[in-house]
């Protein structure tokens, strides 16, 4: 019987391909210099791709609106005078908007490795990688967010990084399918279905998972 609820109840969540995936993931790289993995990717159809030189605002239209970020770490953060630049940038990036994923790259290979923004960034590549590395993560961090299975693994990991309780796939399923007919994402709920103290974490990824236009 619970299968047959839990078959009923599953066509609630989105279940996106990656092609419906590209036609709304908003990726934001902040470069001084032009990149010429942005038009690849959008030829690679993730057409929401943008290049801006600086960020002018931690609250921007550019960064809120983003799913996905790539911070060069040179040339960048000196419009809100960050003292460590692009290092900086992501550090307030990473403390403002814990759950967006941020990315860094560079040419340099040497500087600062024990600076906090180096630790708090989700991946990091060297500026000249091949394309394909910069695609594949835009791939791996874009299911992370919208694709049902790859979604509730990382709910998953947050839940127990947060209680340090271990739970099923299928139980964060049933849960995330509880949020969903509920037709609102309310964190006080998320925190006694869970029974955390803290649910702000997961109320972002699924918000984010339910509802990704802005």
């Amino acid at each position: 019987m619970l299968t047959a609820l839990k078959n009923y109840l599953k066509p609630n969540l989105p279940n996106r391909s990656l092609s419906e995936i590209k036609a709304f993931c908003q990726i934001l790289f902040i470069d001084d210099q032009k990149f010429d993995v942005v038009e690849i990717l959008k030829k690679a159809g993730w057409n929401h791709t943008k290049q801006i030189s600086d960020v002018e605002s931690l609250d921007s239209m550019d960064i809120i609106n983003s799913h996905l970020l790539f911070v060069d770490i040179q040339g960048v953060g000196k419009i809100l005078k960050f003292s460590d630049e692009g290092l900086g940038l992501i550090k307030a990036l990473k403390t403002k908007y814990p759950t967006k994923p941020i990315i860094i790259y560079s040419a340099e290979k040497r500087g600062n490795r024990f600076h906090k923004g180096l630790s708090l960034a989700d991946a990091r590549l060297y500026k000249n990688a091949d394309s394909f590395e910069f695609q594949s993560l835009v791939e791996k961090f874009s299911k992370e967010s919208f694709s049902l299975p790859e979604c509730v693994k990382r709910l998953k990991r947050a839940y127990e990084a947060e209680s340090g309780n271990i739970v099923s796939d299928s139980e964060i399923e049933k849960k995330l399918i509880s949020i969903s007919r509920k037709g609102t994402v309310s964190e006080s709920h998320i925190k006694a279905l869970f029974n955390l103290n803290n649910a702000s974490n997961l109320a972002s990824i699924i918000s984010l998972f339910l509802n990704p236009n802005p």
